[in-house]
């Protein structure tokens, strides 16, 4: 495997500076290696714990279900040709049993709530000031509010990371 290099430094485990060096020791017990966009995000501390923080809160199980999550994870990163997010949410998803004809046509569903909530992941990365009111009304019939706060903060999370891992070259390593 062919590592690739991004634009700023890759923080070691033992450059890592307070809470991101306690993030790193617990990321390596519980999976074994600190992911590159962390490496990247820890040479500012306080953003990779913010993020970190915000990116457990916004993935965990509930209250909308983790798969969905991960297919709007995957359709934001599709949607901004993001490599590394859309290689990590592929990975995510077949864990969740999908395999890549599923993860292919996830844009295309024939369940109505999630053909809704992929609209509207649609709207809003694309154009989030001037989204449908009759789309949005849709969401709101089969989303509580409080889904649909997480759905946005899924796509807003999604396209946050995306645009830092395009920005700063973190790529998926070529095998």
């Amino acid at each position: 495997m062919t590592e690739i290099k991004p634009l700023v430094n890759l923080v070691t485990n033992d450059k890592a500076k307070g809470e991101a060096k306690e993030l790193f020791k617990q990321i390596e017990a519980s999976t074994g290696k600190v992911p590159k966009w962390m490496r990247v995000m820890a040479n500012c501390p306080d953003i990779l714990v913010g993020f970190f923080t915000m990116f457990k809160a916004t993935m965990d199980d509930t209250p909308v279900d983790k798969a969905l999550k991960w297919k709007i994870a995957y359709q934001v990163s599709e949607i901004n040709k993001c490599e590394f997010c859309v290689s990590v949410s592929k990975a995510q998803l077949k864990q969740f049993g999908l395999n890549d004809s599923d993860i292919e046509n996830i844009g295309k569903p024939s369940d109505e709530k999630e053909k809704v909530a992929f609209e509207y992941t649609k709207a809003a990365s694309s154009h989030a000031y001037n989204i449908d009111p009759k789309l949005f009304a849709k969401v709101k019939e089969h989303f509580t509010d409080e889904q649909i706060v997480e759905l946005t903060s899924v796509v807003g999370l999604f396209n946050f990371i995306n645009r830092f891992n395009d920005s700063l070259g973190v790529l998926p390593d070529v095998q």
